[in-house]
This record gives structure tokens, sequence and C-alpha cells, in this order.
């Protein structure tokens, strides 16, 4: 079998019987997110954010450095947060080094 992993998708050559584990694994790899919310719907504190915008290797990463993470409350709500894009000169910082 000759196999890779990337980003949440499998990429890989196996036999039938070898590709529902190589899919599992993919789809259970993320990195955890340091952040926590009150839930928009219950108000009951969420926890356990995960991202599969970095390595996927079970990471401890800032909010600040990921696109995309996500929880789900223990009411059932879906929570995702997303970047917004920065569309415009003032959503950017500025910064000069004059030699």
């Amino acid at each position: 079998m000759v196999g890779r992993i990337t980003e949440g998708s499998a990429a890989f050559a196996a036999e039938r019987s070898e590709r529902h584990i190589l899919i599992e694994r993919a789809e259970d790899a993320f990195d955890r997110v340091d952040f926590t919310c009150p839930c928009p719907n219950c108000g009951a504190r969420v926890e356990g954010f995960r991202t599969k915008d970095l390595c996927n290797q079970l990471d401890t990463v800032d909010y600040r450095i990921v696109y995309h993470f996500y929880a789900e409350c223990r009411c059932g709500t879906w929570i995702d947060f997303i970047r917004k894009p920065a569309v415009d000169i003032e959503d950017f910082d500025m910064h000069v080094e004059i030699n």
C-alpha cells in the first residue's frame, strides 16, 4: 500500500479493504484551537474547538493563526468561526523598516 494523508483528505493507492481505514484516519486528524465562548443558543460554555487549517497532528493552536475553526455545543448547536477576508487597505497594518 502507498498512501499519503493531507489536510483531512486521503490520496492513496490501496486495496479496497484498506481504504476505509485511511479515510477514517484522515477525517479524525485535526488540531485543537485554544478558544472558548458562550453558545449563542443556550449560553453554555463551548470548548473543544478544532481546525484542519494546519498540520492536523492534535496540536493546540491559538485561534488567531487559523482561518476556520469549529465546535458543537452540548445542546447540538454547531459553531463555525471563519476569518473575514481582508478586502480594503484599512484592514492591513503597515510596517516600515528604513535601512
